[in-house]
């Protein structure tokens, strides 16, 4: 077995460990339904509930329905607990949850997540030496403004940050490549973001259900090029080539019956 191998296979040992006994899943929903506890918190535990399941279907299962009807359910449960509370905090999370919708392949949970920008702080991604503007590229990218998203690119490129945040400078150069429709472009910088060095020095931003399986944001940014019309091709098995069609599935399933509230 090769390294990398043993690497998932430990990560989904750890995921079905997860699933096996650290969800009680009644427990949680009643909580929410009932605004028990911290419904909030309560919520974001589903959402995870569900990416592990989505990772574990794909990646055990290699069902890709079953994956895209599990991240459907977490974005669902994104979309739920942001609009129990306006976090304007994290945006490098914010960022990262796009995943979910974009690989659930469902236009209309991604059309929401690309236009909401309660959680972002609207002077701070204005900001090229900040995290929020790097986090703020990805709605733009979804959105398909490609005029403020170049101009933005280009601001950074040409005055690039000295501090942490230099180690996401390569994503604009996607960013700029994806804005001008230079598929080349788009798919020299995905394998330059694969690097082994960037994906090790941007490991603590992955998630537990997601490391060693993904790197999120190539999966992110090569699911934006496919939602545009961009084939782009990606030769890392950190970014599976089953999940980049845009093929929504015929109907699915909310998942919890107070997903549909409101």
């Amino acid at each position: 077995m090769r390294n990398t191998d043993l690497t998932k296979e430990k990560r989904l040992a750890h995921i079905k460990d997860h699933l096996d006994g650290g969800f009680n899943i009644e427990r949680l929903v009643s909580n929410v339904q009932n605004r028990a506890g911290d419904p909030l918190a309560c919520t974001m535990r589903l959402s995870s509930h569900a990416l592990a399941q989505a990772m574990l279907s794909w990646f055990d299962e290699r069902n890709l329905a079953k994956l895209k009807q599990y991240c459907y359910v977490a974005a669902s449960l994104d979309r739920h607990w942001y609009l129990m509370e306006v976090d304007q905090t994290s945006p490098g999370a914010n960022f990262l949850q796009l995943l979910k919708p974009l690989v659930s392949n469902n236009r209309s949970l991604i059309q929401w997540f690309a236009y909401y920008d309660d959680g972002y702080d609207q002077k701070r991604i204005e900001n090229h030496k900040t995290h929020d503007f790097w986090a703020y590229q990805g709605v733009l990218a979804v959105r398909g403004d490609w005029r403020r998203l170049r101009e933005r690119s280009e601001k950074i490129l040409n005055n690039p940050p000295t501090t942490t945040e230099k180690k996401y400078l390569i994503d604009h150069h996607f960013y700029l490549a994806l804005s001008t429709g230079d598929k080349r472009g788009m798919e020299e910088a995905l394998q330059a973001i694969l690097s082994p060095k960037v994906v090790k020095g941007r490991a603590i931003d992955e998630s537990g259900f997601t490391e060693d399986l993904i790197f999120t944001p190539a999966v992110i940014y090569a699911k934006i090029a496919w939602l545009h019309g961009y084939e782009v091709s990606v030769n890392s098995d950190l970014v599976p080539p089953e999940w980049l069609p845009i093929t929504p599935l015929d109907t699915y399933e909310k998942g919890y019956d107070f997903l549909s509230e409101g």
